[in-house]
Order: structure tokens, then sequence, then C-alpha cells
């Protein structure tokens, strides 16, 4: 009778051990039924377990939420795309010139810190008034009989933040290769504050408009798109555009008729007054410890 309830009970051990498996949860399909042979830094290695003679499979680990092993003990994963660990010794600061400001009028220099893989804050400083001095307008005067350019000659500063949410940085060879952590897609709502004087003409007079100075106070707040590219964890690009409500203190009367320039160089309005404002340019930076 013992020998028979040994016997009984070996079978039954025997029985437990063949059908014990492990389970691999996937973030998207089945779960996975398989007898799990290796855990690598990017994949896991398995086998079905209705077919333990077959072929060994691969699976992306950043694709697997969690491995429940026959012992009954759960083994989690995060998202292997988001684990700073990943982008362990890449510099994530980085100071940037605006590469098209001047064209526009201004000069401006930025600095960006990355926080994590997905977040991020970013700061600019600007002078406005250093870069090309382009013709505001050309107007008649009744004096001399002739045409005069003139030039806004604006000069003031300007400053802006904003907090960068981004996409996952790209990732090559089914995921098991990193790129920098700075690099890919984001969305930065962003607020700008400024002031510069300017001239402007003033047309009371429209037999002989004279030039004026005037004080000019703008702000905005956008919501800027962008996509950064780094090179070799030493340089980097950053192209974006945006658009939101912008600001200023001027006010369309009738002596600005004939003044048409409403932008603030570097928010681009509509008219004055407040209105919908755009923004864009190229950055070009180099990253730092």
């Amino acid at each position: 009778m013992k020998k028979i309830t040994f016997l009984s009970l070996l079978f039954i051990l025997m029985g437990t051990s063949l059908f014990a498996q492990d389970k691999i949860f996937k973030k998207h399909g089945p779960v996975i039924n398989a007898k799990v042979i290796e855990i690598g830094p990017d994949e896991i290695k398995y086998k079905l377990t209705d077919s333990p003679d077959g072929p060994v499979y691969v699976v992306d680990k950043s694709t697997v939420v969690k491995i429940q092993y026959a012992d009954g003990r759960v083994e989690k994963y995060q998202d292997s795309y988001k684990d700073a660990a990943n982008y362990e010794g890449q510099l994530t600061k980085a100071i940037k010139f605006n590469f098209l400001a001047p064209l526009l009028g201004y000069t401006e220099f930025g600095f960006e810190k990355s926080l994590t893989p997905v977040k991020g804050y970013e700061v600019n400083f600007g002078i406005i008034g250093l870069g090309k001095s382009t013709i505001a307008e050309s107007y008649y005067s009744n004096v001399d009989g002739t045409y005069h350019p003139y030039k806004r000659n604006a000069f003031g500063f300007f400053a802006d933040a904003g907090y960068k949410f981004k996409k996952l940085p790209t990732f090559f060879n089914r995921g098991t290769r990193m790129t920098h952590v700075m690099q890919g897609g984001y969305v930065k709502p962003t607020v700008t504050f400024g002031y510069y004087t300017d001239h402007e003409l003033n047309y009371k007079d429209y037999s002989n408009p004279v030039l004026e100075k005037r004080n000019n106070v703008f702000g905005a707040i956008t919501l800027n798109f962008g996509k950064q590219w780094v090179f070799g964890d030493k340089f980097l690009i950053d192209a974006f555009w945006g658009f939101g409500y912008a600001f200023d203190n001027r006010k369309q009367a009738l002596d600005e008729y004939y003044n048409d320039l409403y932008n603030d160089f570097v928010i681009q309005t509509g008219d004055g007054n407040g209105s919908l404002g755009v923004t864009f340019g190229l950055k070009v930076g180099m990253l730092i410890k």
C-alpha cells in the first residue's frame, strides 16, 4: 500500500514538472506559454511549452510587461525605452544658437537640459536689433518731392522658457540600440516676453510724415512643435515652428495705416494689439557636460 502511494505521488510530481510552464505577458498580443531559456539585456529567449524540442524563439524585451514563472515568481519590466540607464554616459545639456534669427533682425541663444528620456526644459535669451536691419518702408515727402527709405532701428531684449514633452528617441535593430536621449520629436509649451524700441512713421501730417520713436512691450504663449537631431554626442540641429496667442502694446490707429510691420521679430503677428502669432526657427547647438 505504501509502495502504491509513493508511486502515485511520484507520478503527480512528474506530471506537475512536465506541465509546469512560464508565461510571458506582452504589451500587445496573447500570453505566451513557454519555458524561458535566457534573459539578455535586450531580448528574451524561450521555447514553447507544447514544443520543448522545437526551435528557440526570441522576443524583444521592450515589448514584454512581465514574466510569470512556473514556481509562481513574477518578474516585471519597465519600458526599456524610458529607462534612463539605457542612455547612461550621454550628455544631457546643450547650448544653442538660432541660425535664422539674424536674418529676421535679432540674435538668440539658448540652453536645454534633458531631465528624462521624455521630458526636459529649454530657456532662451535674445537681443533684438542684433541682426540684419531691413528697410521697413519707403515714404514720399512733399517737402522735397522724393522717396525716403527708413529702418526700424530696433533695439531690445526678450526671453522665453518652455517645457519639452519629447517622443522616445529613435531606435534601430528591433529596439536594441538606443540613439541619443536628446534626439527626437517634441511638443513644447512656451512663454515669451520682450521689450524693444524702434521707429515708426507718423502720418498725422500726410504732406510730411516723420519718424517717431516708440516703446514696444510684447509677449506670447505658444505651442511649439519640433524635431531634434544629435550627431556624435557633440552637435545638434533643432528645427521647430509654433503658434499661439501673441500680444503687444501697440494699437492700430489711422496714423499707422501704412505701417504693416506688426511683427515683433521673435513672434510674427497679423496686426497689432493682440492676435494669433506664429514662430519658427532652425537652431544649431553643442552638447556640454
